[in-house]
């Protein structure tokens, strides 16, 4: 009777594993929507330039390994303004500009849950990219080292069809904060403000698993 009982506890948990929200040897393709949120990224002489909180929208492109591992290309892109907020009495204030930024990561997530809905945390690594628009600065893009880390949710309406929700931080390196990094005519340079530029996002989206 124990050997009985104990083969179908065996049995229960190797079906709620297998019934986990990953079917193995799949893909999953996603369209993302969502906003960035503002977060201090140079220093001014006579002021803090953070970038404003906006809407963002990318892809993701995912293989799952296993039930509870899934391998995946992202890709986001959004384009905050850049908000000046004076230090000194002359400071700049407002608008003075926004920045184009691309992100590229490589992501692992790691699944808990059934069929229907899951949870899982993520973590990334791979690049982004910044393309200033500021008047009166040459600015050039520029590509820096960056991280994330996240937690989320799936949910399937059936077994092709499903949406997402997601929430990140994300950590990206920048130059030497001893030097300028972009100049205008007039002398203004924009210097990173830290040597690690880190900013939250959230999105979500909807999936097709093929």
């Amino acid at each position: 009777m124990r050997g009985r009982i104990a083969a179908v506890a065996l049995g229960a948990l190797w079906s709620a594993a297998a019934a986990a929200q990953n079917i193995p040897g799949t893909w999953e393709l996603t369209g993302i929507g969502g906003g960035s949120f503002s977060h201090t990224i140079f220093d001014l002489p006579q002021a803090d330039v953070s970038t404003a909180t906006t809407y963002e929208y990318g892809a993701r492109l995912g293989y799952n390994l296993t039930w509870g591992v899934e391998l995946e290309a992202a890709w986001t892109y959004a384009k905050p303004d850049l908000t000046a907020s004076p230090t000194l009495p002359d400071g700049p204030s407002g608008t003075v500009g926004a920045v184009k930024t691309n992100t590229y990561e490589l992501d692992g997530l790691f699944l808990l849950g059934d069929s229907r809905a899951s949870f899982y945390v993520v973590i990334g690594a791979g690049a982004t990219t910044f393309q200033p628009v500021i008047s009166g600065v040459a600015a050039t893009t520029t590509a820096e080292f960056s991280t994330s880390a996240g937690i989320g949710g799936k949910f399937w309406f059936s077994r092709n069809f499903g949406a997402r929700i997601e929430g990140r931080w994300h950590f990206v390196t920048t130059s030497n904060t001893d030097a300028g990094f972009w100049c205008s005519s007039a002398g203004v340079c924009y210097v990173w403000a830290s040597n690690f530029y880190n900013y939250p996002d959230a999105s979500a989206g909807l999936t097709l698993r093929f």
